[in-house]
């Protein structure tokens, strides 16, 4: 297509300065790609008002090539930056050159934007309650809450959560309904700090419902954050954990005053708070499986200015690997500035960590608790319902909660496996 024929429309984008490129973005489509300088200037100058031919000329003069004004508006179109209209025809011959390439950020994916534009959650709360709840005095208070705790701890050990404390033998269907329920309002509150500490930094986010390999999680999107200040960022994606860190210790608090006597509870309610103050340092323990995007992930991601940290970093494991096994086929990957290449090479590590680390919970908590819960449920099966109905009708319950979780994290896993990756 020849754009000097072409009428152009910018539409609003927003830009931030990321190390050797720019972050240029849509907010409403939630769509950012990573442009050298030299193309955001491209962008800037043309959405001053010049003309292509203008904007052109100048580029020649700075940098002594001619722009691919024709493919560098093409992209920018499919990803709703720019409206072309006009007359449009194939365009023979090199249209000329531009220096540098241009990546997706990480986040968001859509050819047509102005279709599948997001539909934000709580979109309407008040920003200046969001910077409320998370200013410096409430952020002071939590991080004082979680020092009492490891203090409590340090005093007593024993106040520290086990694998065992997940695991109960008598009115398990009731105990495990109370914390399945709890534990759901946990991660609604989990994602909605992301979603209110982002709002407080001005940006709209989303949650949603996907899958980790085969768990179900819950999950917010804050591909908006690309449009803000990198130190804007850090406390939207740290608020989730900040929750859990907080709520964590305020149990372990609890629990430390049952010791001393300051409180009196139950022992069933002693037994489901230890279990609930176990998911949630589990939840915070999953943070740090960096082999998937968790909320640690996307912190180191920006503390080093990475676009795509993950998806580089995998390109780089499989080529390696593809030295050395013949089958395996390495894949091209897009020039990566040297900088952010550094920090793939040594996030490599971390991502192999990261598998190491899954496993040894894997075998620590997962397989221990589960095989208990299957003997212990194998051995009132095999007595039969006319033995105990309550108690046979308890199993099968218990064992429905951990079979649907499973079985729709299974079948999100199996679908991203066969749906093709969306560019």
């Amino acid at each position: 297509m020849q754009t000097r024929n072409m009428a152009i429309k910018i539409r609003p984008f927003t830009q931030q300065r990321e190390g050797e490129e720019v972050i240029i973005g849509n907010v409403e489509t939630g769509v950012f790609l990573a442009l050298p300088v030299e193309a955001a200037e491209l962008l800037q100058e043309l959405a001053q008002g010049k003309s292509v031919e203008e904007v052109s000329d100048l580029y020649e003069q700075k940098y002594g090539a001619r722009p691919d004004m024709d493919d560098f508006l093409g992209v920018l179109e499919t990803k709703g930056i720019v409206e072309l209209s006009g007359e449009r025809r194939e365009a023979k011959g090199d249209g000329g050159e531009a220096k540098g390439e241009w990546r997706e950020a990480e986040g968001e994916r859509s050819r047509n934007p102005q279709v599948l534009q997001p539909r934000y959650h709580f979109s309407g709360f008040p920003q200046h309650l969001a910077r409320l709840l998370f200013s410096w005095p409430i952020l002071a208070g939590c991080l004082l809450v979680i020092f009492e705790a490891l203090c409590a701890i340090v005093v007593d050990p024993s106040l520290l959560p086990v694998p065992q404390d997940l695991f109960f033998p008598d009115h398990r269907t009731l105990t495990w309904t109370i914390l399945i329920v709890l534990d759901l309002v946990a991660v609604f509150i989990h994602e909605l700090g992301h979603l209110v500490a982002a709002r407080a930094a001005g940006v709209n986010s989303r949650m949603g419902i996907s899958n980790r390999l085969w768990n179900l999680v819950a999950e917010t999107d804050l591909t908006g954050l690309w449009g803000v200040p990198k130190r804007q960022r850090y406390l939207p994606m740290l608020a989730g954990m900040l929750i859990d860190a907080t709520t964590a210790a305020l149990l372990v608090l609890l629990l430390f005053a049952q010791r001393k006597d300051l409180l009196v509870m139950s022992g069933f309610c002693v037994r489901l708070i230890r279990a609930l103050a176990l998911s949630y340092l589990l939840r915070i323990l999953w943070e740090f499986f960096l082999f998937v995007r968790t909320d640690v992930y996307y912190l180191i991601a920006t503390f080093f200015n990475c676009k795509n940290l993950l998806r580089d970093t995998t390109v780089v494991l499989r080529n390696q690997l593809a030295r050395f096994i013949r089958f395996i086929r390495p894949i091209e990957q897009p020039a990566i500035p040297a900088s952010e290449l550094r920090v793939v090479r040594a996030y490599a590590v971390l991502w192999l960590a990261g598998r190491v680390w899954a496993f040894a919970t894997l075998f620590w908590l997962t397989i221990p608790v589960g095989a208990r819960y299957i003997r212990d449920l194998a051995g009132v099966f095999n007595t039969g319902y006319s033995a105990n109905p309550s108690n046979f009708i308890d199993a099968v319950a218990l064992a429905t909660y951990f079979l649907v979780p499973t079985a729709a994290g299974l079948v999100l896993w199996a679908r991203g496996l066969l749906k093709p990756e969306r560019i």
